[in-house]
């Protein structure tokens, strides 16, 4: 296709659909789109389209887990994908945490709080939605849920170009697609070689529909490679969009602001809001102790004191030097081999256990909320 990237021998768009193809080519396998309402899932989902109606199976399944708190147009853009004839949309809610990283005293917020006056969330689910028991996102597409003789097939929009994780995800399973995970569910990646770049052209050539929070974002100043579509509190990351969104959206980020506390200081202050100040005079091992520990809320300053107990003794097992300053350890395994780079891991205290890996474990729902369970397995971003 004319203007369409092409890499080995064969353009990105041609090569996500014949994946695809060979997807739905099993009538035995059932393939089901995980839909986000971001550019790649809904460049997975209209090749999807394309491919299931070449192999005569329409319409084709997608599943979203509502996550309340989305820039605006994002669920809008859903709702329009949903009213589709070619779609079986199932939208799901589960009423689960997810990360607040700028509320240092409880990290987690409830999607679709049923302690809270639905008058005060975000937003509304679509009467056609349904809630599901499940608390982690693994657990959304099972055979119990698609029902099937074959393989059961999830089908993401993971691109090897976002980030040093997805490209690692797809080397790790030595190709596009997955062996089946603990729930019997296959992964597959059909656009896992495809760029920003792709993503926009296929966009402009084919007219698709997509989320106008894009457009919202890029007119103000957000360049492309940065355009992000996640739940705004979940990553210190994202902190730079959530100003942006302050200026775009002041109406919907007022609600959010009163909705998860903190959020307002992190637009105000920027990355400031959620990290450690070293004080003049202090080493960053002064500042550890003070930021993480000493001043900390309880569940930050436990965790940080195993972290650095951990960390120091791994450490004098290989040096005979004190736990460096500044500059991280060479020898030490990871990138927090310094006080530094402790401090600014467990400022906001790692509830997901992301930077500390297996140091400490993950903070559970039900340490912050009584009768709100478990993860059921290893929490995620989604």
């Amino acid at each position: 296709m004319p203007g369409i990237r092409v890499q080995n021998g064969k353009d990105v768009f041609t090569s996500a659909l014949d994946r695809l193809v060979e997807l739905y080519s099993k009538p035995e396998d059932e393939v089901v789109v995980s839909f986000s309402a971001g550019k790649d899932s809904m460049v997975v989902l209209e090749v999807a389209i394309l491919a299931a109606t070449e192999a005569n199976r329409l319409p084709v399944k997608v599943l979203m887990r509502d996550e309340e708190i989305m820039f605006p147009g994002t669920y809008e853009y859903a709702e329009r994908v949903a009213a589709r004839p070619e779609v079986d949309f199932h939208w799901i809610y589960a009423s689960q945490p997810i990360l607040n990283v700028f509320n240092r005293e409880n990290p987690f917020i409830w999607v679709f709080d049923p302690l809270l006056d639905p008058d005060d969330w975000i937003r509304k689910p679509p009467d056609f939605a349904y809630e599901i028991p499940e608390k982690n996102i693994n657990e959304m597409i099972t055979k119990q849920r698609f029902p099937c003789d074959g393989d059961l097939w999830q089908v993401t929009g993971v691109r090897a170009a976002e980030s040093a994780s997805r490209r690692y995800s797809v080397f790790s399973a030595k190709g596009w697609k997955t062996k089946p995970n603990r729930m019997g569910t296959r992964a597959a990646r059909p656009v896992f070689d495809w760029l920003d770049s792709d993503v926009w052209k296929a966009v402009q050539d084919f007219s698709w529909d997509y989320n106008s929070a894009y457009d919202t974002l890029f007119r103000n100043g957000v360049r492309a490679s940065a355009l992000r579509i996640a739940p705004p509190t979940m990553s210190a990351a994202g902190v730079g969009l959530l100003q942006v969104a302050a200026k775009a959206w002041p109406q919907w980020f007022d609600r959010v602001a009163q909705r998860a506390p903190g959020v307002r200081t992190a637009a105000k202050f920027g990355k400031r809001a959620v990290s450690p100040v070293r004080r003049t005079g202090e080493t960053w091992m002064d500042t550890f102790q003070r930021e993480c520990v000493d001043e900390a809320p309880a569940w930050i300053s436990d965790r940080s004191a195993k972290v650095a107990s951990a960390l120091t003794r791994m450490h004098n097992r290989h040096s005979t030097e004190p736990f460096p300053d500044t500059k991280n350890c060479r020898n030490c395994v990871g990138s927090m081999g310094a006080w530094r780079a402790v401090a600014n891991a467990m400022y906001s205290g790692d509830p997901f256990s992301m930077k500390v890996g297996k140091l400490v474990p993950f903070m559970e729902p039900e340490f912050f909320r009584a009768g709100s369970g478990t993860w059921g397995g290893s929490p995620t971003y989604g």
